[in-house]
């Protein structure tokens, strides 16, 4: 019985955590999590969860589409979660006069502890028009800051489309 709700409680934790949003709606968290997948594998001795197929995430304004999402734990909480897919795609609404913002790339490694999403692999951001892409997209969002390209990894020059402020 204590193993079954250590489990839970693992699961619980898990899913809250891989929604913590990164520009949500201030009300997101506040919302349920859900998640749809054609698979679902527990392993409690290793923390790790993982969804595999057509896996859908929603929570509040924020949904996530992959193949496969990976979330590792460290001593009961949630550390890292991989979103794999052809893209993973996400969107999500912003608090205030902010568009939508939605987001693909073959691979998101979400580091939890660092708040730090990264896009990976065919990256593009995309909001009220504008445009970012690159091989590889890192949004810190404890400190705000957005940094695309790699010098290091070889990766393709960035590309950034802003549309005119409309008076």
């Amino acid at each position: 019985m204590k193993s079954t709700k250590q489990t839970l409680l693992f699961l619980t934790l898990t899913l809250i955590s891989v929604t913590t949003p990164l520009w949500a709606l201030s009300t997101d968290k506040q919302k349920p999590v859900e998640v749809e997948a054609d698979n679902f594998n527990l392993d409690d001795a290793k923390k790790i969860t993982v969804y595999s197929g057509n896996v859908i995430i929603t929570q509040g304004s924020m949904e996530i589409i992959a193949d496969k999402v990976t979330i590792h734990g460290v001593r009961g909480t949630t550390d890292k979660v991989i979103a794999i897919g052809n893209p993973v795609k996400f969107k999500q609404q912003p608090d205030g006069n902010q568009g939508l913002i939605r987001g693909e790339a073959n691979r998101f490694n979400y580091l939890v502890t660092k708040d730090t999403l990264v896009l990976l692999d065919d990256a593009t951001l995309w909001q009220n028009g504008n445009t970012f892409a690159s091989d590889r997209i890192e949004y810190d969002s404890k400190r705000s800051i957005v940094k695309a390209g790699d010098k290091k990894a070889g990766s393709k020059r960035v590309k950034v489309t802003l549309e005119p402020a409309k008076k």
